[in-house]
């Protein structure tokens, strides 16, 4: 695999950890609540951040590095903190989980992602305790943030009428990394911190790589991709600049309320051009169990059932009524279904998408038997995204903002004593 890549991925699992250090005489250089990070775990911090990400290691850039990280250790800290006291606490299978699914991700054989760190010097336990901040992160927003937010028609209408107001607009593939400012009299340290990010995006870091470990924002572990962005969509002085900024280059520091961003420009493209692979689909699938190794009878049998109930559908919802007269046969309904992720059946992918509202296709051969199904509606034809994936969209958005006050609210309440170099 190639490094850029594992990199990657072992920064998005764990955005650089505080390992807990048992040694006696270390010197403390911040207390959050009732616990201390002290020189020792930022040292640690500091060269995992230089291993996993790619930067040159020299003390400058670890001088640069110390106040970036020192604040992600402290936001860290409260997360787990604030988990444990809502009775959040990660568990041992669930950090034992997340390490399987990075593994299968990075294409690693089943426990060798230990063998991995031990190779680039970085202890598991930071792993270990990122993994555990970012699943109590994960569980805080859940519970205390997605149940404050809901997405209104209204709101989704407004959003589709201004989506049509960009037909023939170009879109633009943006990922940003964001600093944030949570008081003014941070102004100049958030400043800094994103100077320093800035550079070393100048001098060849990874976009991903850097925005994994350093963005503040809900798109950290997904590298800070934003995804496909129209014009207005974002504050304008990020607009302003996604505009004229070259496609593949890092821009200089954005100011906006809420803080300082860094964006790049991935691809850019016309608006609502037809994208075939894009469309959604709502459609009803019945299924009739067949083994694998059935007979020609038996299977002869379960084709003509099959072709006798769709004969029968005049309306996607009829096939659950066909269902329910037929022994062994079962329904759903299947929504929101992109017509690209039908390609693995190349006979689904070549009927389905062309089935009028109400049709029926099949039968197909698939694992469990036979499958019919209905077309019940199509969104996005035209380009346009569905309702469904504006209102997902609208609903990251404000789960973002809310994540955020929450996390702000969590330091203000918070006693962090951050001690001045000796």
């Amino acid at each position: 695999m190639p490094a850029l890549l594992l990199r990657a991925l072992v920064a998005t699992a764990f955005i650089l950890c505080p390992v807990l250090a048992s040694a006696q005489g270390l010197r403390v250089v911040a207390r959050v609540n009732d616990e201390a990070i002290t020189d020792f775990d930022l040292a640690q911090r500091i060269t995992f951040a230089v291993k996993s990400s790619g930067l040159q290691d020299s003390a400058d850039i670890r001088n640069r590095l110390a106040p970036q990280i020192l604040r992600q250790m402290i936001d860290e800290k409260l997360q787990v903190q604030n988990a444990k006291a809502l009775g959040l606490a990660p568990t041992d299978s669930e950090v034992g989980a997340r390490v399987a699914e990075i593994e299968r991700s990075a294409g690693m054989s089943a426990g060798t992602f230990r063998a991995y760190l031990q190779s680039i010097g970085v202890p598991f336990e930071i792993a270990s305790q990122q993994i555990q901040a970012t699943i109590a992160w994960a569980k805080i927003v859940r519970r205390k943030v997605r149940p404050q937010v809901d997405v209104s028609d209204t709101e989704i209408d407004d959003a589709l009428s201004r989506i049509r107001s960009n037909v023939g607009k170009t879109e633009a593939h943006v990922a940003e990394i964001f600093v944030p400012i949570d008081r003014p009299d941070q102004a100049d340290d958030a400043r800094r911190a994103a100077d320093r990010i800035a550079e070393q995006l100048r001098h060849g870091a990874p976009f991903a790589a850097l925005a994994q470990q350093f963005s503040q924002g809900q798109t950290a572990r997904n590298g800070g991709d934003l995804g496909w962005v129209l014009p207005g969509s974002l504050d304008p002085a990020i607009d302003a600049v996604i505009e004229r900024q070259p496609l593949r280059q890092a821009s200089e520091p954005i100011r906006t309320p809420s803080g300082w961003h860094i964006v790049y420009v991935v691809d850019r493209r016309p608006f609502a051009t037809s994208r075939p692979d894009d469309v959604r689909l709502n459609l009803v699938q019945m299924t009739l169990a067949l083994p694998v190794n059935a007979s020609p009878e038996e299977t002869s049998r379960a084709t003509a059932d099959a072709q006798k109930a769709m004969a029968a559908v005049h309306q996607c919802n009829d096939l659950h009524a066909q269902s329910r007269q037929l022994k062994g046969a079962t329904s759903g309904d299947l929504k929101n279904i992109r017509v690209g992720d039908l390609r693995a059946n190349a006979q689904m992918f070549e009927e389905i998408p062309k089935l009028p509202i109400g049709g029926a296709a099949g039968p197909f051969r698939v694992a469990e038997g036979l499958q019919v199904v209905a077309l019940c509606s199509k969104e996005g034809a035209s380009g346009l995204p569905s309702r469904e994936a504006i209102s997902q969209q609208i609903l990251l958005q404000k789960v973002e903002a809310g994540a955020r006050r929450y996390m702000r609210d969590m330091r203000r309440a918070a006693t962090i004593d951050i001690k001045k170099p000796s």
